[in-house]
């Protein structure tokens, strides 16, 4: 209910003016970082010549994702959600030549408060308590502070989990606030600067000074005073770029520090007025500005050699030394078992497919609607290959698959499959399967089942110990005639096995003994 609510809620507020938009108080801000240029970037952008350093060099930059949950482990941000964001991010951040990847294994964080936190000194704490070191720590929240994401320097990046995704630029947003960059309206957070007065009414002159707030915000954690800056407000004419706003001179002038809608020519529908009376609307092409994401496509150049520049010297521990390994093919996998419109034992119901070279998980979905708009349930596995036991009987089932690396995400889901759930027999014979012997049974080192097939088939081999572990298994494409398939054995204690096929047409069971 709560998100469909925000979804009407969204389409209201698209029918009011911009300033009751940004006020909405259900609506999360955009954006919770406050405008802060540090010393290190105010020197940068000094310089006679801000340009990249080895600009063709792609930068891989580790990321450590932790995903904030309930205290009873539940409600986390999904993983198929997250490797959509991550291919967004990378796609943002392609013509910076900055790429992500992820860094050791996604941590879960069962913690109410830190899931829903008011503040960003709570945010702090979360971070400070499970931070991993020499990496960007990203967390995934329900709600940060009220926010859709905020970068605190000296910690990490706290994202809310609606705001991210296939189609949001706020992650990428956040990132580059993590890499110096700042809003092009900076002193312009909230619409309203910090000396108190009312939303600036946009037909007039706009000062030349606004004040703003970014206690809690600085390199370092200030708990014990209230940091209070002048910006100076950016002309239409460029003459004080390098000093006002973001300090980038190729961000043209911005006052609007709240969520609108551009228009046609990607702009603002507000038109401003600079202190000497020339009026511009905001360009809603920027990243880093607050227009909505389907304005949103870019960083600048003078953004882009910003955010390299201070890898390169504030930052080199987060510049990975390592090449990457190629990237996967696009293209989903190719679903073995169960076969579409098929059978499959509920609660022992093999899947698998093929595998993909260089994948290093899977996602497997499954949904009781045709169209998977609600899932039943998501499964993450390092093998092309699942076994569920939770499948409820007579039901019909969808599902699919995709593959992902820490570095690669940008991949499809295979096609849609269904299948039936039901309590499928278990026999010495299978339609379709002249023979299948065991030999030598009992066995020791290396053994083989040899199947006879009047059609090629999808099967998987699976053998289990007394205790019921899966200590083996085997997906493959059988072809018709005779073949053999090896079954390796060295290593296994000895004794008693249960070999299981599974095909379509059902399931074979076999014993097998195991010598020492």
């Amino acid at each position: 209910m709560r998100h469909l609510y925000l979804i009407v809620l969204m389409a209201f507020a698209m029918l009011l003016p911009e300033a009751a938009f940004a006020q909405e108080e259900n609506w999360p801000a955009p954006c919770g970082t406050p405008g802060y240029r540090s010393e290190w970037l105010k020197s940068f952008q000094q310089r006679p010549v801000a340009s990249s350093r080895n600009s063709d060099t792609v930068l891989y930059v580790p990321l450590t994702i932790h995903l904030l949950g309930n205290d009873a482990g539940e409600g986390y941000f999904s993983v198929r959600r997250l490797k959509e964001a991550f291919c967004k991010l990378n796609d943002d951040f392609a013509p910076a030549n900055i790429q992500f990847f992820l860094a050791g294994d996604i941590r879960y964080l069962p913690n109410s408060e830190y899931n829903v936190h008011e503040s960003v000194l709570d945010g702090a704490e979360m971070m400070f308590a499970n931070n991993v070191a020499n990496t960007l720590n990203i967390y995934f929240c329900d709600s940060p502070a009220g926010n859709c994401g905020y970068n605190l320097p000296y910690a990490g990046i706290a994202m809310n989990e609606s705001c991210s995704g296939p189609n949001s630029d706020t992650w990428a947003h956040e990132i580059g606030h993590a890499l110096s960059v700042q809003h092009p309206f900076l002193g312009w957070e909230g619409g309203v600067s910090y000396d108190g007065s009312i939303n600036h009414n946009y037909n007039d002159p706009a000062p030349e000074t606004v004040l703003y707030d970014y206690t809690n915000f600085k390199d370092t954690l200030i708990l014990d005073t209230t940091i209070i800056d002048t910006a100076i407000v950016e002309l239409v004419d460029g003459s004080n770029c390098t000093v006002a706003g973001d300090g980038f001179c190729d961000t043209s002038p911005d006052y609007l520090g709240f969520r609108w809608n551009c228009n046609a020519d990607g702009e603002s529908p507000t038109l401003q007025t600079d202190p000497t009376g020339a009026t511009f609307r905001s360009d809603g092409t920027l990243i880093m500005g607050y227009a909505n994401d389907g304005c949103q496509n870019r960083f600048t150049p003078e953004q882009v050699a910003a955010m390299r520049a201070n890898l390169y010297e504030e930052k080199p521990e987060l510049i990975s030394p390592h090449a990457p390994p190629p990237p996967l093919a696009a293209e989903g996998p190719l679903q073995l078992l169960p076969e579409d419109g098929g059978m499959a034992q509920y609660d022992n119901a093999a899947f698998s497919w093929e595998p993909v070279e260089g994948a290093e998980f899977y996602i497997l979905e499954i949904s009781l609607l045709p169209t998977m708009s609600s899932l039943v349930e998501e499964y993450v596995t390092p093998e092309p290959t699942l076994t569920l036991s939770n499948l409820q009987e007579g039901s019909t089932y969808y599902w699919r698959v995709s593959a992902f690396s820490r570095y690669s995400f940008c991949t499809e889901r295979s096609e849609r499959f269904s299948f039936d759930a039901m309590q499928v027999v278990q026999t010495e014979e299978l339609p379709g399967l002249t023979e299948a012997a065991l030999f030598p049974n009992p066995a020791e080192g290396q053994t083989a089942l040899r199947l006879t097939l009047e059609q090629p088939q999808p099967a998987v081999l699976s053998l289990y110990s007394a205790s019921g572990q899966e200590v083996y298994r085997s997906a493959a494409e059988l072809q018709s005639g005779s073949q053999q398939l090896n079954i390796p054995l060295g290593g296994l204690p000895a004794g008693l096995y249960e070999l299981v096929l599974r095909t379509p047409q059902g399931q074979l069971n076999r014993k097998i003994s195991v010598l020492p």
